[in-house]
């Protein structure tokens, strides 16, 4: 028989006993002290328990995307027919130019943003994309008012009403990479010079110019840096028709996409542009780029201003694709034109950065 079943208080007294030996064991252990000191300090002069602060290290390295970065499948030998034919046929003002042309892999953006393009869509994608960066370029290094000049010359033979002058390299490119879209499919092909029209409008419009904030500078930068151009090559370049009203639904998905593709550029593209800046800017002359407003309005440094950014762009990412996944949650994942077009702007934004953060069109040095 168990003793304890006839004498309980026996085994109660040595179960205290047992309990007493043991707690003074644990109360004697130094970790326990310890504990215990700071229990004491805590309920009789309150917490000074103090602990170990870890100092903000700013980082100038971004966190990564979360978009996918693909690259077409034919990008290498598209890049090596129009690299060929650019470097052949279009007039730059020097040697050194033309060199930075190849060196700065230009068409290799468009095969970046464009990895879905069908293939025999993705010849004249890239090229109407390049012919636009170049076109930028010129209109650059002018006035307002030669940009102006320039543009109108060029905006009627663009859109086949007029003849080029085939001695001029502007024109005739011009009007052979349109013609060329619209033959292979003029729906799509004139939805693409429509927004490449409000974005040349844009780049010589005195209004830039006059942008007081940070609102305002992204809202003319989204314009004159062809975002809508761009998504109407996403779906010229994969054939997606979409219909107009539900593009007119997914504005503030268009607005996110804008915003986190020209801020990309802005950051990487603003050493060179102070650079230029610096060395050429007339008096009274603005710096029109994000970063150098967000320094100004933040009162803070350039350095500090990207960080900024970058912060924004990783928080505004997270932003979009809970958008996008919340029309296709709808009738709209039903849509496949639709949720592809959305898988496009993505590509389109994970190319973008991708290419930004090392070409020479951004990075070079004299």
């Amino acid at each position: 028989m168990f003793p304890m079943f006839h004498k309980p208080e026996a085994w109660t007294l040595s179960i205290h006993r047992s309990r007493s030996r043991l707690r003074a064991l644990i109360l004697s252990l130094p970790l326990v002290q310890t504990l215990t000191s700071r229990l004491s300090d805590i309920l009789t002069m309150g917490f000074v328990w103090s602990r170990q602060v870890v100092p903000y290290v700013p980082c100038n390295k971004p966190p990564p995307t979360i978009f996918d970065i693909q690259c077409h499948p034919r990008a290498d030998a598209v890049c090596a027919e129009l690299d060929s034919f650019f470097m052949k046929h279009w007039p730059f003002k020097s040697q050194k130019e033309r060199s930075r042309f190849f060196t700065s892999q230009t068409n290799r953006w468009a095969c970046l943003a464009f990895p879905m393009a069908d293939d025999d869509r993705l010849l004249d994608t890239v090229k109407v994309n390049t012919l636009l960066f170049l076109l930028d370029d010129v209109a650059e290094d002018m006035s307002l008012d030669e940009g102006k000049k320039l543009y109108k010359k060029l905006i009627p033979i663009a859109m086949g009403k007029k003849l080029p002058n085939r001695s001029d390299p502007y024109e005739w490119i011009t009007y052979d990479v349109w013609t060329s879209m619209r033959a292979c499919d003029k729906e799509l092909a004139d939805q693409v010079l429509r927004e490449a029209l409000v974005c040349i409008t844009a780049q010589v419009d005195s209004v830039r110019f006059a942008c007081p904030d940070m609102g305002s500078l992204l809202r003319q930068r989204i314009k004159e840096g062809g975002c809508a151009f761009v998504a109407a090559c996403v779906r010229y370049s994969s054939q997606l028709r979409v219909p107009n009203e539900r593009l007119k639904s997914l504005e503030t998905i268009h607005e996110s996409y804008g915003k986190l593709g020209i801020i990309v550029n802005d950051i990487h593209s603003f050493e060179k542009e102070l650079h230029l800046w610096n060395k050429d800017h007339k008096e009274g002359a603005k710096l029109l780029n994000i970063v150098n407003t967000m320094s100004i309005d933040a009162g803070v440094s350039y350095s500090t201003a990207k960080r900024i950014l970058w912060v924004l762009c990783r928080e505004w990412e997270i932003d979009h694709q809970e958008m996008v996944a919340k029309v296709l949650h709808g009738k709209g994942g039903a849509d496949a034109n639709l949720k592809t077009y959305l898988k496009g702007l993505e590509y389109v934004l994970g190319g973008n950065e991708y290419w930004s953060e090392t070409t020479e069109r951004y990075h070079w040095r004299d």
